[in-house]
């Protein structure tokens, strides 16, 4: 599955727009409109956007031990590139080919049902395809993630993580890897969704946490700021 939607507001006007508050709040999700749906996608408690860091290179010894054999350099190979973490980056919002600069990551909590919506009332012609009754979290703009390693979703998996403060984390126990083009793929995380897991409005704080090759990448959500209409939306 590709994905090829772009938000069509400018970065300006984005800006401007988040500046000025976001006209979504106050209001339930049935009476968004398209506006409000391009402002909850393009940053807001469900949509963050993160600086990953860049862990040390393997040595040969390392990744022999973890399995990877004859001095390839593993998951994420494109990205080891430091000068992809510099530069002008893309328009908050935009995925898809950009040039060879990559400033953040976006991470979103695709599982929201505000999220769906915003997706379904800005018209993206390409939303992901989800499992039921799991948290999925989507990673997009990731480079260098080579799409027919069949053992790739499967290290991915290994490596993400759901942590609510005082209590057992949450492995993910799903991963999709989708193309979008340029490169760069989008990484759809799936976490249990049980009694036992259940996130509520009591977790204050849930972090997401993963390893893409040597990209490493947190991102704090709020539960406190996940509500619409006083439903906390995960």
């Amino acid at each position: 599955m590709r994905r090829s939607w772009k938000l069509s507001i400018l970065p300006f006007s984005a800006l401007f727009l988040l500046a000025a508050g976001a006209s979504w709040q106050g209001k339930t999700i049935d009476q968004w409109t398209e506006q409000d749906a391009k402002q909850v996608l393009a940053g807001s408690p469900w949509v963050k956007h993160v600086m990953p860091g860049l862990l040390p290179k393997l040595s040969e010894d390392q990744l022999r031990s973890g399995g990877k054999m004859g001095g390839g350099e593993g998951l994420g190979a494109e990205a080891l590139n430091p000068n992809l973490f510099t530069g002008a980056g893309q328009a908050p919002g935009k995925h898809g080919p950009r040039p060879s600069l990559v400033n953040t990551l976006e991470v979103r909590w695709e599982s929201a049902e505000a999220v769906r919506a915003a997706e379904v009332k800005s018209h993206a012609q390409d939303a992901p395809d989800l499992q039921s009754g799991v948290y999925a979290i989507a990673v997009y703009d990731v480079p260098g993630l080579d799409v027919n390693d069949r053992s790739l979703a499967y290290d991915l998996k290994q490596q993400a993580i759901l942590k609510r403060d005082g209590k057992k984390e949450s492995r993910a126990i799903h991963v999709d890897v989708l193309p979008q083009g340029g490169g760069l793929c989008t990484v759809i995380y799936s976490f249990p969704r049980s009694q036992k897991s259940e996130i509520t409005a009591q977790d204050k704080r849930v972090t997401f946490s993963a390893l893409i090759g040597r990209l490493s990448l947190a991102q704090y959500f709020y539960t406190a700021e996940m509500e619409v209409g006083g439903k906390l939306e995960l």
